[in-house]
């Protein structure tokens, strides 16, 4: 994908087919993800997008309704879904976006801006990230505190990107591909009432450790949490 594609998509709208053939328009913010219409390849199903009712009316599927939402938008749920996402598929300028870049995205980061972007990296790798100066109150303080409140999370990393913020998520060994989400949704919380949008902040789980592994490059964690007391059998028998 050229640059100028990906600065162009994070800032326009998608047409995006739905499961229905009734002529009608809905609301997008009234259509769940689920009734989103999924296209299928080699590598199993994803959501589809359109740039233009031109490409939409040659490669998108027949009758089929749509509605018309912000590119953030759609990042945000394919995002939040787990979900691959194709821009134009179908079409000779079919792109995948990677999953990687989906919450940078979501977050109105462009990976290409000069701001985001000091050196060029192919779609789907982070955009540059930095060590925040200071972190504003009271977001900072609230952060933290939530932080402590998710009890599956072991580690976490406050770092700016571009215009934005990312934390950096390490769970817990022993937990689920849920507590993820919950810890994602309440970080979202707090960036929404401290920050003023939850795009303003990217949560990143940082499962794969070269992933974490970049983001421990920058700076030290904003978040470690205090281990637990141990027991009188386990300081006994070392366990």
């Amino acid at each position: 994908m050229p640059e100028a594609r990906l600065d162009d998509l994070v800032a326009r709208e998608l047409i995006v087919p739905i499961r229905s053939s009734s002529g009608e328009a809905p609301d997008p913010s009234r259509v769940p993800t689920e009734a989103l219409r999924h296209g299928q390849d080699e590598q199993g199903p994803f959501l589809a997008a359109y740039t233009s009712p031109e490409l939409f009316g040659e490669f998108g599927p027949p009758g089929s309704d749509h509605v018309v939402m912000p590119a953030r938008d759609l990042f945000e749920r394919a995002d939040d879904a787990g979900q691959r996402l194709i821009i134009d598929p179908g079409s000779t300028g079919q792109v995948e976006v990677a999953s990687g870049v989906l919450p940078f995205l979501a977050a109105g980061i462009n990976p290409n801006s000069p701001e985001a972007l000091r050196a060029r990296r192919p779609l789907g790798g982070l955009p540059e990230l930095e060590a925040p100066g200071d972190v504003p109150d009271p977001f900072g303080t609230e952060l933290r505190r939530s932080l402590g409140e998710l009890h599956q999370v072991e580690r976490a990393w406050l770092l700016r990107a571009g215009s934005a913020w990312t934390v950096g998520i390490q769970l817990r060994p022993d937990a689920q591909l849920a507590d993820f989400d919950a810890v994602r949704n309440r970080l979202h919380a707090v960036a929404a009432e401290h920050l003023g949008s939850r795009r303003e902040l990217a949560v990143t789980d940082l499962r794969a450790s070269s992933l974490r592994e970049a983001y421990d490059e920058v700076a030290a964690p904003f978040y470690v949490a205090a281990e637990k007391p141990r027991g009188f059998l386990s300081r006994l028998f070392g366990d």
